[in-house]
């Protein structure tokens, strides 16, 4: 059917599925018709930029533009407000009252939009100053007080995303806001984590990004039994016996994503340590972990990991190295994950399998429906023609392979994995190459040619999560 002769009804579902902003301004420009479907969906982020280059130091065409077409008002869902460079804040406090531009203009645009569910503050440094580290500074108050006066009366505002250097002031401000259950906080110092922490019982999800403040469990144990979220990130002062005990105030997590730092274990795991936490709703769980090296810290890791998940339904986990290293031990994590039948969902891209690991993965797991993994040899892709008929199971949609070994070229991959795949599905599907250097490639097989999956990270390809994952959010 010719994309002209579409009922505008379907068009506009068909573009409203679609993520990519640069896809939705090429069809603004198409006709017509394309811009009427596409603006909705165009305009369902908006970002708002204080640019100290401005004259007038604001940067917000997009309210001008919904100020203009109103109908558009009801499709904004996200705001992000970005403050570029630092330098604006004090430029503002040696500016007199009577050169102020009148702020009023935006908030008043701000409060017309009556369906945000997520607001955005983070601190950017401008392209001009790349030497620029510190992603997370200050935002001036009253920017913070009027973006407050203007939100309001948005009763759909669910999700506050504070990527900036907050402070305990801010927090008193913006607990206006009182149906927000879910909260990010980029780089909290211990002071606003005191101040959040009334907020944190009242919410669903929580997360920090950079936990530099979270020293004790103190901090927090006694504020998260609500939540059905959490996220902790990297630089906190918890060892691995800390992070259970807080997990045993959590039986309400349905969504875990935690950092985990070996360097912070000066003692093993007790029996009583590795007890079942019962955490009977836990579906989806992403552990970062870094120092983890040999075999006994990695039997350690995965002895911890079997008491966070002993007891959960769990369909969806991640095991991610931050320093990039390598285990070479795969069959007792194996073993651990083939105990849930359940699982759809496998990211493990620094675990290194092999023919016994992966027959127990499509062995035991019937339901695995997108796997991203490591090769270090292209024979271990041959695992199938060990197996005896009807003992593996292939029922992927996406897998994600990753190689930085000189034993595994792409070019030798492409074969034996068609091959494989043919063996056990009867067709080989669609693989691409989606980045090579040196040794190092990256690579996407789906079952249907046409995927919204980038093909570089199966998190935001398959849960939307870290989509932003950039400068603008702070990572």
């Amino acid at each position: 059917m010719p994309l002209d002769s579409l009922p505008f009804e379907l068009l506009s579902e068909i573009l409203d599925s679609t993520r990519d902003v640069e896809t939705l301004h090429q069809c603004v420009l198409v006709c017509s018709t394309f811009k009427e479907a596409a603006l909705p969906s165009l305009y369902r982020t908006i970002t708002l930029k204080i640019v100290h280059q401005m004259d007038e130091g604001l940067h917000f065409g997009a309210l001008e533009t919904l100020d203009k077409y109103v109908y558009l008002r009801p499709y904004v869902r996200e705001v992000k407000f970005l403050f570029v460079l630092s330098d604006y804040a004090r430029r503002t406090r040696r500016t007199s009252s009577g050169h102020q531009v009148p702020q009023n203009l935006w908030v008043n645009s701000l409060a017309k939009l009556p369906n945000i569910t997520s607001y955005t503050f983070c601190h950017i440094p401008f392209f001009s100053f790349p030497q620029s580290q510190n992603r997370f500074l200050p935002i001036p108050h009253e920017q913070i007080e009027l973006t407050v006066a203007a939100l309001a009366n948005c009763s759909l505002l669910d999700e506050l995303n504070l990527l900036y250097r907050a402070t305990p002031s801010d927090i008193s401000r913006l607990n206006r806001l009182k149906n927000v259950h879910t909260i990010r906080l980029g780089l909290p110092s211990r002071e606003v984590l005191v101040a959040v922490r009334p907020w944190i019982e009242q919410c669903d999800s929580f997360s920090v990004r950079d936990a530099y403040a979270l020293d004790s469990l103190a901090t927090i144990r006694p504020h998260v039994s609500n939540l059905s979220m959490l996220h902790i990130g990297p630089h906190h002062a918890l060892s691995n016996r800390d992070l259970l005990q807080l997990l045993h105030c959590t039986s309400k997590l349905q969504e875990l994503d935690l950092f985990y730092d070996n360097f912070l274990n000066v003692q093993l795991l007790n029996k009583d340590d590795r007890s079942s936490l019962g955490l009977k709703n836990l579906h989806k769980l992403v552990v970062r972990h870094q120092g983890v090296s040999n075999k006994s810290q990695f039997m350690e890791l995965f002895t911890w990991l079997e008491a966070v998940i002993s007891a959960s339904p769990l369909t969806s986990i991640s095991i991610l190295s931050d320093d990039s290293r390598e285990c070479n031990f795969a069959m007792p994590l194996m073993n651990l994950l083939a105990k849930k039948p359940q699982l759809d969902f496998l990211n493990i891209p620094q675990v290194v399998l092999r023919h016994p690991s992966l027959r127990t993965l499509f062995g035991r797991l019937n339901n695995l429906r997108v796997l991203s993994i490591m090769l270090v040899d292209v024979n271990v892709l041959s695992f199938h023609t060990s197996a005896s008929p009807g003992e593996l199971s292939f029922n992927l949609s996406a897998l994600y392979l990753r190689s930085s070994k000189a034993t595994c070229p792409y070019s030798l991959v492409t074969p034996q994995l068609r091959q494989t795949i043919s063996s056990l599905r009867g067709s080989p599907g669609y693989l691409r190459r989606l980045c090579q250097e040196k040794q190092t490639w990256k690579a996407l097989w789906t079952s249907a040619s046409q995927t919204g999956r980038g093909g570089i990270d199966p998190l935001k390809d398959e849960y939307g999560l870290y989509s932003n994952a950039t400068e603008e959010d702070g990572w």
